[in-house]
């Protein structure tokens, strides 16, 4: 679900990247990253195992400009491809705003796409959001190969909904920031259909390209009959008065500055956890130091050499503290 923030002035929505294994969703990801400005990319996260696939998921946040004041925030998500790890694709697919199916088009692999494009309908439906109607786009991806399916065979295999498709070389990155403002374009226009917002096309004016160095598009209006949106996504009920409307205002405002503050709570969580790590590894080096020293001195005396203990600080309550015990 697209959360609106009104404290933050922050739209924030998730785009997933499915498809199955090995297809290069991960390789679709990185590069989407490599080209983004570093001042408004976040940091790519992956988990993967020995053979390169992802065990987990890869995670970017994305700033792709302004919609009426607001920062739009996309969260980009690959899944595992793998069978085995299908529970940890239903879980990553919660709350999903959009998806881009990345099918391989090579021929061996007709049937690893069906089935998995059946796995995400299985697993949308699990969530709760209609496959029919999510934001979807289609990448015909790995179109440098020789084995590889026509355009036209694959859309009647995969693309029964007739939803916008792109070719893409993911390991060279042609079609990837295509594909990138296809799925932003189709998300965009659902959020206007369904909220009252009104600016212009993230797809075409903030999309990929803006991010990664400019790109200016065209405004367009929204519905003004769509429901009013709080800041945690969900719909206003109309108020009933003034009185009825200062209260729903304060809920919200009180809402959002809680939600501000267990974000700025778990942002100093996080610095302080940084700063002990470094402190724990400034120790583990410095006590590396002295045992390669302490070694050193040991090979050059011979065994002969002793090494005197330490003095204890021994605890004795006294009138004036604390006395060292020679």
């Amino acid at each position: 679900m697209v959360l609106f923030n009104y404290a933050v002035k922050e739209i924030t929505a998730k785009v997933v990247f499915y498809g199955p294994g090995l297809c290069g969703k991960t390789t679709n990801l990185q590069y989407i990253h490599s080209k983004m400005n570093p001042n408004t990319r976040g940091k790519l996260l992956s988990l993967a195992t020995e053979t390169d696939r992802t065990l987990f998921f890869d995670f970017l946040p994305v700033n792709l400009g302004k919609i009426r004041g607001f920062n739009v925030r996309f969260q980009l998500y690959t899944v595992p491809g793998q069978v085995y790890y299908n529970a940890t694709r239903r879980l990553v697919l919660k709350g999903a705003d959009a998806v881009v199916f990345v099918a391989d088009s090579q021929k061996e692999m007709a049937e690893k796409n069906v089935e998995s494009l059946e796995n995400l309908s299985e697993n949308l439906l699990a969530n709760g959001l209609d496959p029919q109607t999510i934001p979807l786009v289609i990448q015909y991806n790995k179109r440098d190969l020789s084995n590889i399916m026509d355009v036209e065979d694959l859309d009647r295999m995969i693309n029964k909904r007739n939803v916008p498709t792109h070719t893409a070389v993911a390991v060279t990155g042609e079609g990837v920031l295509e594909t990138f403002k296809l799925v932003t374009r189709e998300l965009m226009q659902s959020l206007r259909s369904k909220h009252d917002v009104e600016g212009k096309s993230v797809g075409q004016s903030a999309g990929a390209s803006d991010a990664a160095g400019g790109g200016a598009g065209e405004a367009a209006s929204l519905p003004s009959s769509a429901p009013a949106v709080s800041p945690m996504g969900w719909e206003d009920p109309k108020p009933q008065g003034r009185d009825a409307g200062a209260q729903i205002t304060g809920e919200r405002d009180s809402l959002a500055a809680a939600v501000l503050q267990v974000e700025n709570r778990i942002q100093k969580m996080e610095a302080q956890l940084d700063r002990l790590l470094t402190r724990d590894e400034a120790m583990e080096n410095l006590l590396l130091q002295i045992q390669e020293k302490l070694v050193g001195v040991s090979a050059g005396h011979g065994s002969s050499v002793e090494i005197e203990e330490p003095i204890i600080l021994e605890e004795k309550r006294k009138k004036k503290g604390f006395f060292w015990n020679r």
